[in-house]
């Protein structure tokens, strides 16, 4: 008898796995960034609507307690796609890390090798195919146009515009067994959700959570259409939180709190099968690969996974950002059903998760043992890892520029821990948006008053450097992300290619030029970009050209063109290529393209086509009142053509518009130049 109910539970367990198992079934992996799961109806939060998640999540499972690794887009990403802690797969930060697929199985290599056809669409320059995301996919689309010189964080582009892709590709491929990873950058920074979400929130917040559900909602309903839908696994999730000031972080990156790590997780089976289910198991983001791949039979590997969660489990998070970022100590948590320690390399946070989910009452000292014990589940022995390791060739160039040493960055000492020195950031924010308002003196002097405390505060010297370009200051913002770099553990694109373009800025090409070969292999569009513009102040159109024509494929690529033929005294090509550009841009539904209009006018002008000149350099103007040289080549058309009173007048607005040092100076140059 015991012989025979043991002959029935495995046959009963290998139907259950046969059951379980949706060969070539397609697959959609949905990513809301910087989604909480406490702000979604789904979680118990009343205070915002998504009915098409509510939709969603009565067709799948849900994991009330699923956790990021990291609470930063890039490596978190990376775990989704491989199964691995950040530490595991090398990725630790958003910048200064590259992937290396080929060290690694990912979900798009393993179902590629299964018979499927990958793509993707993502919304965000973080992650851009060229930090080894893209080589894993058949297809992915990262085209994001943004205005040059716009901060790393600011590349994004509505997730509505990645929702149209989506739907094409899709439809492209539904014929045969297919994976697509669709990202939205709703509701990351900057909170700004279009009507009628916009009014119809109190929190900006949560109206971009409403925004990215319409979203989700429009490429769902798209799958149905196409019968899709019913035959698809759909995983949802997000790859982290946002700060909200719960615990003195208004974002992300820095803390590892629950409202950074604990995000939602939804897995929708074919024919809905477990659908309106819960678990309430520990999970991670990691495990997402596992749960696809042994769903369609392309990586069978026998550990836990979503189907099969054990009830006790811990899960590791880190994140280093302070690290890198401010000369701070590293944040590393560990989580499980019950409890979650959070310690920097000095001290150690410990919440009762059940009772005191908000994480407000610490129990690292009354309960030193339980403290203890989770905390020799951390690995603190391990040195960080530094982004970036620098070659005898980068040091020599290094060198060149005047970098010459050793990093700055280490701080002797105990390392001040994030969680306590969050609250010196007030500081940094307002200066920030003293800057941003054109208050650059008083910016300029909460920055360097930080800077004389801290001196390791790399992104504080990336803002100084950036309040005193818009002040005109040329040589003291060098000098400021000289100091950043040198404080730095290896100079990143995100730092050298801002640096090359002031050097190019302040009429230093040779050093622009060190600058952009420097970072060409960390950002290599980038980089050929600042190296086109290189070559073009040298009046090398050739090389210009061929620095400019890989990028193409985006407006900002089309525009350089245009610049070289211009340059080069073909204005009719010229005027074809941005006509190609604002093509471009309209059939991807982008914003508009920076310079274009300002270009086009510059071309019209030299054909004698005033009137349609003077048309361009007022949209532009209206577009892009920060555009300075939009503004002097307009009042030098004016004045050329006889209204000197007019050109005054533009002159003023520029200044009204941008009263900053740089403004006034040009506006004294070109009166100078017009007399």
């Amino acid at each position: 008898m015991k012989l025979r109910v043991a002959l029935l539970s495995l046959l009963l367990a290998a139907c259950h796995r046969e059951e379980l198992r949706f060969e070539k079934a397609p697959v959609i992996l949905i990513s809301i960034d910087t989604l909480r799961a406490d702000h979604l109806p789904a979680y118990g939060y009343t205070k915002v609507e998504t009915p098409h998640i509510d939709a969603l999540r009565r067709d799948s499972i849900l994991y009330r307690n699923a956790y990021s690794h990291c609470p930063m887009t890039l490596p978190s990403h990376l775990s989704i796609l491989t199964g691995l802690e950040p530490r595991e797969h090398g990725v630790r930060d958003n910048a200064g890390f590259h992937f290396d697929g080929s060290k690694h199985p990912t979900i798009p290599s393993l179902l590629r090798e299964h018979g499927y056809a990958t793509g993707a669409a993502v919304s965000s320059f973080v992650l851009r195919g060229e930090t080894g995301i893209g080589p894993l996919f058949d297809s992915y689309n990262d085209a994001i146009d943004a205005r040059p010189g716009a901060a790393f964080r600011e590349y994004q582009r509505p997730g509505n515009v990645t929702e149209a892709i989506a739907e094409k590709w899709i439809d492209a491929h539904a014929a045969s067994p297919f994976f697509y990873f669709f990202h939205i950058y709703e509701p990351h920074v900057p909170y700004e959700p279009p009507e009628p979400f916009r009014s119809r929130y109190a929190s900006a917040y949560d109206g971009e959570i409403a925004t990215a559900d319409a979203i989700v909602g429009k490429l769902l309903e798209h799958l149905k259409a196409k019968g899709i839908y019913d035959r698809a696994i759909i995983v949802l999730c997000s790859d982290h939180g946002e700060g909200l000031n719960d615990h003195g972080e208004d974002q992300h990156s820095i803390l590892v709190y629950r409202e950074a790590i604990h995000v939602p997780l939804l897995l929708k089976l074919p024919q809905s099968k477990r659908a309106n289910t819960s678990v309430d198991a520990p999970a991670a983001l990691s495990d997402i690969f596992n749960a696809i791949l042994r769903l369609t039979g392309a990586y069978p590997r026998a550990v836990p996974w979503l189907l099969d969660l054990p009830a006790s489990r811990r899960i590791r998070s880190e994140s280093l950002y302070a690290r890198y970022h401010f000369g701070w100590s590293e944040l590393l948590s560990v989580i499980d059903e019950r409890y979650h320690l959070i310690a920097s390399t000095t001290r150690s946070e410990l919440y009762d998760v059940q009772k005191d989910p908000a994480e407000r009452h610490d129990l690292a000292q009354s309960d030193r043992r339980a403290a203890a014990g989770y905390r020799s589940a951390l690995d603190f022995t391990r040195d960080v890892p530094m982004p970036e390791a620098i070659d005898a060739e980068t040091k020599a160039k290094l060198a060149a520029l005047g970098y010459i040493g050793e990093s700055r960055g280490a701080v002797p000492g105990p390392l001040p821990d994030p969680n306590q020195a969050i609250g010196t950031l007030e500081p940094m924010r307002k200066g920030i948006e003293l800057a941003s308002s054109n208050h650059i003196e008083e910016a300029v002097a909460i920055f360097r008053s930080i800077l004389a405390q801290s001196p390791g505060m790399i992104e504080v010297w990336t803002q100084l450097g950036d309040a005193l370009a818009r002040g005109g200051k040329l040589d003291e913002a060098i000098a400021a992300y000289r100091e950043a770099i040198a404080h730095a553990s290896t100079p990143s694109a995100d730092l050298l290619l801002p640096l090359g373009n002031l050097y190019l800025q302040a009429g230093k090409p040779d050093d622009a030029q060190r600058a952009g070969e420097l970072a060409i292999a960390a950002s290599p569009r980038r980089a050929q970009e600042l190296l086109a513009r290189v070559a073009l102040a040298r009046r090398d159109l050739a090389a210009a050209n061929r620095y400019a024509q890989p990028l193409v494929d985006e407006p900002s690529g089309m525009l350089l063109l245009a610049e070289i033929a211009s340059a080069r005294g073909d204005y009719g090509a010229a005027l074809q290529l941005l006509d190609g550009a604002q093509r471009m841009a309209e059939e991807r539904e982008l914003a508009p393209v920076y310079r274009l209009d300002y270009l086009r006018g510059d071309a019209l002008a030299r054909l004698g086509r005033v009137e349609e000149s003077r048309a361009a350099y007022q949209r532009e103007i209206a577009a892009f009142p920060s555009d300075l040289h939009a503004f002097t080549n307009f009042a030098v058309l004016q004045f050329l053509t006889g209204d000197r009173r007019g050109a005054e007048v533009t002159l003023q607005s520029m200044v009204r518009a941008n009263p900053t040092g740089a403004a006034r100076a040009l506006a004294a140059r070109t009166r100078e130049t017009l007399k």
